[in-house]
């Protein structure tokens, strides 16, 4: 095919209803910019995977099977988010008919997508639930993230089936929108929960205890609420501009930003060993009763503050459940 001005190509009608010119910088642009980032989250993530498994050897079987099942899962979403790049750009360049249709690569990415939240959310519903001590908000959260990852999977199914991305679009808006929704309401419910739960655990008492509860409250915000973000940002491209695939750039990064926020959350516990003790250094001077040869003698008392140990919820020792 021949393009004199491959930022505009001109589209029959009745190919996609929405549009009449087809566009790369906003449908190509954001594949390249997505699969770009994408890769570097994931470069991000081996890193913090390392890290975890050798900073935290001792960890309960469960969780280690946990993160190297959500990285197993990332090698995979990340193969299929640079067939997808590969197939737009490269192979099918200068054919709008491409974007018709998801790639296959684009369909099996949302599968891994959903596979990597539950994953991860679970992962903090468990956390929730050590910290809380009670089954109510983690049932909720649980609950929200069983939905949410049961339609991105049935979401998957049906875009391998897809004819026309914009039909499906359309078909499948309130269920997507539902999917969307769900995601955001079950991270900022775990998110909000854990940072409450914590700062009941604050002490005033000792000053160590009590850094160290604001930097896990402070770090448990950061991490979960970066997830949430990219949520809004997809559900908000969605929602406004769905006839390009500027929303399709930002979700590629989803399930990556997701387990990075799980790890960067297990790493976190090392902010624990940054914390130092406490101390206090006193000199009390006393001297002997009168005579001419008056003795001073100099007493150093060491006074060290006894601090609680970490929350059981930052705990994932074998043995534990």
């Amino acid at each position: 095919m021949s393009v004199t001005n491959p930022s505009a190509v001109t589209v029959p009608r009745n190919a996609l209803p929405p549009f009449e010119s087809f566009n790369v910088y906003i449908m190509i642009g954001p594949v390249v910019l997505g699969a770009l980032a994408n890769a570097c989250f994931f470069g991000g993530l081996v890193v913090q995977t390392y890290v975890y498994y050798a900073s935290f050897p001792n960890d309960n079987r469960v969780m280690k099977i946990t993160v190297a099942a959500i990285l197993a899962s990332q090698i995979a979403h990340l193969i299929c988010v640079s067939a997808t790049l590969w197939k737009v750009a490269v192979t099918d360049y200068g054919n709008p008919l491409t974007f018709l249709v998801f790639p296959l690569g684009a369909d099996a990415a949302i599968l891994f997508t959903a596979i990597t939240g539950a994953l991860v959310e679970s992962a903090f519903v468990f956390r929730l639930w050590k910290l809380s001590k009670t089954l109510v908000l983690p049932l909720v959260s649980l609950a929200l993230c069983l939905l949410a990852q049961s339609i991105s999977l049935a979401m998957a199914v049906k875009a391998f089936t897809m004819t026309n991305l914009v039909t499906f679009e359309t078909d499948e808006n309130r269920l997507i929108t539902l999917s969307l929704t769900s995601r955001l309401a079950c991270e900022l419910t775990l998110t909000l929960s854990m940072a409450w739960y914590l700062r009941k655990q604050r002490s005033s008492t000792f000053s160590r205890t009590t850094t160290m509860i604001d930097r896990l409250v402070l770090w448990t915000i950061e991490t979960g609420l970066t997830t949430s973000l990219v949520v809004v940002f997809v559900l908000s491209f969605f929602l406004s501009m769905k006839q390009n695939y500027i929303w399709v750039g930002i979700y590629a990064n989803l399930a990556t930003v997701n387990a990075n926020s799980l790890l960067a959350s297990l790493n976190g516990r090392l902010i624990l060993r940054s914390v130092p003790n406490d101390s206090l250094n006193m000199n009390t001077l006393s001297s002997s009763g009168g005579g001419p040869s008056r003795k001073t003698q100099s007493v150093v008392i060491n006074v060290t503050q006894s601090v609680r140990n970490p929350p059981d919820v930052f705990k994932y020792n074998e043995g534990e459940a």
